[in-house]
């Protein structure tokens, strides 16, 4: 469970740079407004899957 939940944050964090980034990386001005706007308004959410992922991942990591 635990390596799955490691997985689904880096897509997690993998997704939301693709949303935020990549329209303004190809130099399209209308895609990269739309991309900004959409990683500004997924920001918070985007925050705070990582932190329940985080938690998630930190409660399942097999104790030593």
């Amino acid at each position: 469970m635990n390596s799955f939940l490691r997985f689904l944050l880096a897509i997690w964090t993998i997704g939301f740079l693709v949303i935020f980034c990549v329209p303004l990386l190809t130099g399209n001005a209308i895609a990269g407004g739309i991309g900004l706007v959409a990683g500004a308004v997924l920001l918070v959410p985007w925050l705070v899957g990582v932190l329940v992922l985080s938690i998630f991942i930190w409660l399942t990591n097999p104790r030593r």
